[in-house]
């Protein structure tokens, strides 16, 4: 890992940060503006991924609080994800990131996830960050941050960790030049990146004081919507990949009702710990409002496939689903 005097040295940016907008620059205005109002800048790249750059040139020629800022024209962005592979491999930095529309670093985000890395082992190839809930008066949108974001909730140690998320990540440039002809296709939500880069040995590691505000879904329907479609995928991928028999997949249908159960037992040790500024009393009904929703989306999954239930394009991804998912 190039060392941060190395960096400044080169007098190049110590990392690159991309954000995608799938129509003008409007859409990434309060992000944008989050990132130039990092106490450190002046020594981050701004990469803008757009259908055109046209888009938002006129916008991002009048940003100077960055070190330097570039926009990676695409065409058309049917999905988020995929079209952030671009703006990554693009990065002059080290170290890239890719930031969600919806996600606002705080104000010393940039410093501490930077103070990560020179913390890490050399074989770490990403460094993840807390995510806070950025509108926390919905009981909904708890539900949906503990699902997607819970293994890296306030209150997660500091230090090598088993898994980062997919979104709102740090990555160390080098180690995604491998993956560079089929990127865009694993930066989906299941983070086939990052088993890619893991499976080549690298390592994560977790920076508990860089940390970044992400607005969920807090209307009953969009909360429905979410974590049934992402329990009918889920479910859908791992008969799939795993090979099952209909004696099997009907088995784990009728074992459904007991999903959300297993996976509330599960998931409270983890986030209300004595450590944890979360209270089971205050957010655990959310939690399990989410886990109904998607342990029915599993049993649809089970037996009847994907179906419409498409990898979402813009929505959060979770940790890996082997640690809390169904019976």
């Amino acid at each position: 890992m190039t060392s941060v005097d190395d960096t400044a040295a080169m007098a190049g940016p110590r990392m690159s940060v991309v954000v995608v907008t799938p129509t003008r620059f409007r859409q990434i205005r309060r992000t944008v503006e989050s990132l130039a109002a990092q106490t450190i800048a002046a020594e981050l790249e701004l990469v803008v991924v757009a259908p055109e750059a046209e888009a938002v040139a006129a916008d991002l020629g009048a940003l100077t609080a960055f070190w330097g800022t570039q926009v990676v024209p695409v065409g058309r962005i049917a999905n988020v994800d995929h079209a952030a592979a671009a703006g990554l491999l693009r990065g002059r930095a080290p170290v890239v990131a890719s930031i969600e529309d919806h996600a606002f670093p705080e104000p010393d985000w940039a410093a501490r996830v930077l103070a990560g890395w020179d913390a890490a082992d050399p074989d770490c190839v990403a460094v993840g960050s807390t995510i806070t809930n950025a509108n926390p008066r919905s009981g909904l949108s708890w539900s949906n941050i503990l699902l997607a974001y819970g293994a890296w909730a306030p209150g997660t140690p500091e230090g090598q960790i088993d898994w980062v998320a997919a979104h709102n990540i740090t990555l160390k440039g080098e180690a995604l030049k491998p993956l560079s002809n089929n990127l865009a296709p694993m930066m989906g939500r299941e983070g086939l990146f990052l088993k890619e880069m893991r499976a080549r040995g690298g390592r994560f590691r977790f920076a508990p004081e860089a940390r970044i505000a992400h607005v969920n879904p807090s209307t009953l329907s969009a909360t429905a919507a979410l974590r049934f479609d992402a329990g009918r995928l889920y479910a859908a991928r791992r008969a799939s990949e795993e090979n099952w028999g209909w004696m099997k997949r009907i088995a784990y249908v009728a074992l459904g009702p007991l999903i959300p159960f297993v996976r509330y037992a599960r998931m409270r040790r983890d986030l209300f710990h004595a450590q944890s500024p979360m209270r089971e009393g205050k957010l655990g009904f959310a939690l399990f409002t989410g886990l109904l929703f998607d342990a029915g989306g599993q049993m649809l999954g089970y037996v009847a496939g994907p179906g419409g239930a498409p990898d979402p394009p813009h929505s959060p991804a979770s940790a890996p689903r082997h640690r809390t998912a169904g019976p």
